[in-house]
Formats: C-alpha cells, sequence, structure tokens
C-alpha cells in the first residue's frame, strides 16, 4: 500500500529535511490565487541546488514529475518568485509520515490519502530516465554510491600512475635545468661587468672656454670671470680691488691707460667689464723691470694679479 505525501512551498522559506523514508515526487502545481511572472521549485541534494521545473500563472501552472528520494538523503525544497507552489507524490513502499524543518516557518502537509491504493506498475521503473519533455529525473544518491564504488579501483590506479610520473619528473628536469644555469651565467657574469664599466667610466668633462690671452709683450691676461658692464677704456676712471702675489694691496682709483700704474695693468684691465675679474701675469718689463720696487718686490719679478673691477666712471 501507498501513502499520499505532499508539501506546501511558500516563497523565500526553505523546508529541510533527511529522508526517513523513502517517496517518489510526481506533480508540482501553483496555488488557487497566483501573481504574474515566474515561480521556479528548486531542491538541494548533496550540496547541489537543481531546478526542478519553472511555472507561470496563467501558462504553465502545473508539472508532472518523476523524482525519487531514498532514506538517508538530505534535501531541501524552495522556491523562487513570488507564488505559492504544491507538490506532491507518494511514499515508496511505506505510509510513513515524514516531518520538514523550516527555517522560516513548519512545513504544512495535505491531507492524507486513503492506503489502500495499489500500487502502479511505474513504481518499479522507478530509477529509468523518463524522456518525455514535461518530465525531469534526478540520480539518486544510492545510484551515486554504486557509480563511485564501480569507479575506486579505475581511480586508484590513475593517481597511482600520475603520482608516479609526478615523482619522476623533478629527477629529469633537474639536469636540464642545472645546464640552463650554467648557460645563463656567463651572460650575466657579462652583463655585470658592462655595469660596473658604465660606474667607472669618468663623465666626460665639457670643454671649458678659453679665457686666456698672451699678448707679443708677454702680458697674460685671463678672464676668471667676465663681467655684464660697461668695458673698461683709456681715460675712464676706474676702481679696482686686487691682490698681489708679492704683497697685499688694497684698492684704489686710478686714470687707465695714463701711466699712474704700471704698464701691465694699463695694458691687462683694457676691455673688463663692470663687475668682470682677471689674473694677470705680468713679466718684469711691463712691472718693475730690473730695478724692482725694493723692499717688496724683488729684480726682474713677474708678478701675479687678480683684480675685480668695481666702479667704472
Amino acid at each position: 500500500m501507498l501513502g499520499f505525501w505532499g508539501l506546501t512551498v511558500f516563497p523565500e522559506k526553505t523546508y529541510t529535511q533527511i529522508v526517513e523514508n523513502s517517496f517518489k515526487l510526481s506533480m508540482a502545481a501553483l496555488d488557487e490565487t497566483t501573481k504574474p511572472g515566474r515561480s521556479s521549485i528548486r531542491v538541494t541534494v548533496d550540496n547541489k541546488t537543481f531546478i526542478l521545473c519553472s511555472l507561470t500563472a496563467g501558462k504553465a501552472e502545473q508539472q508532472s514529475l518523476d523524482l525519487v528520494f531514498t532514506e538517508g538523503e538530505e534535501i531541501t525544497f524552495s522556491v523562487s518568485g513570488a507564488n505559492t507552489v504544491h507538490l506532491s507524490g507518494n511514499y515508496l513502499p511505506e505510509d510513513d509520515g515524514m516531518d520538514f524543518d523550516s527555517d522560516e516557518e513548519d512545513m504544512y502537509d495535505d491531507e492524507d490519502m486513503d492506503e489502500d491504493m495499489e500500487e502502479d506498475e511505474e513504481d518499479e521503473d522507478e530509477d529509468e530516465e523518463d524522456e518525455e519533455e514535461d518530465e525531469t529525473v534526478i540520480v539518486t544518491k544510492g545510484a551515486k554510491r554504486v557509480a563511485q564504488q564501480a569507479a575506486v579501483p579505475e581511480k586508484k590506479q590513475k593517481i597511482t600512475a600520475e603520482q608516479a610520473v609526478k615523482k619522476e619528473a623533478p629527477k629529469k628536469e633537474e639536469p636540464k635545468k642545472k645546464e640552463a644555469a650554467k648557460k645563463e651565467e656567463p651572460k650575466k657574469k657579462e652583463a655585470a661587468k658592462k655595469e660596473e664599466l658604465k660606474k667607472e667610466q669618468p663623465k666626460k668633462e665639457e670643454p671649458k672656454k678659453d679665457n686666456k690671452k698672451v699678448l707679443a709683450n708677454g702680458l697674460i691676461i685671463e678672464d676668471v670671470k667676465v663681467g655684464t658692464g660697461a668695458a673698461a677704456k683709456s681715460g675712464k676712471k676706474i676702481g679696482m680691488r686686487y691682490i698681489g702675489r708679492l704683497t697685499t694691496g688694497k684698492p684704489f682709483n686710478f686714470n687707465l691707460g695714463r701711466g699712474e700704474v704700471i704698464k701691465g695693468w694699463d695694458l691687462g684691465i683694457q676691455g673688463m667689464m663692470l663687475g668682470g675679474e682677471r689674473r694677470l701675469t705680468i713679466p718684469p718689463a711691463l712691472a718693475y723691470g730690473a730695478q724692482g720696487a725694493p723692499p717688496d718686490i724683488p729684480r726682474n719679478a713677474t708678478l701675479v694679479f687678480e683684480v675685480k673691477l668695481v666702479t667704472l666712471k
């Protein structure tokens, strides 16, 4: 004798139970009161969720199913959409009740049917697939166990072979890695040498401008710093600050080109611009000559002066 099994699945609620008595799910139908849109009934078995069918108000409001859930399976029913879905079927082979635990609300059981219903011939073929388009078949947990047990020896052999390949692979690859490392080592050394050479190479100094002039009379003029103002010319009254190599002089004013200073100055300062600096190396003939200027300047002394033009009138 077979017993009726039924479950009303409300939207946004889940119904979970470990199956105590095997049962067959045969029908999914929308509630009498429906809302527009599609509602899908789902079942979760072994942590995998499947959509059993989708129902649409006014178009497809019920769907035949052929699903068998065996004792010991943990299953969860839920519905997506705005409509309530009624599930119905029958227990196999006994008429034992079955309660579902809801995370928000207890499961509602429909009225029990007569236990005098005769077993239908279709129940004997419950594990066969139904090829009709409007029916869905789920492989039960029992069938999974059988398939897994049958595949165990082959799986072990495959893993063993893979492990053997993995163990041998490093041994074969190790010499190749060493050879590749040896080939790369000279290249690395060469690159390192190039880097060192680049660091050691001195930076090319920019050529300095030649600001040194040697006149025919032996006067050497070097512009240490070129000024930016007017140029000194004969007849101009100029002010100079200078340092002599033999004695330290003090700034003084004189008329350039009039013989008020040694000839080396009259000639060497010509053309200087205000703010400019020069180094004058003056031979004896343009300085104090053979007589010198005792006691500070000896005879035939070559004098070196660093001068700066500070005033110009």
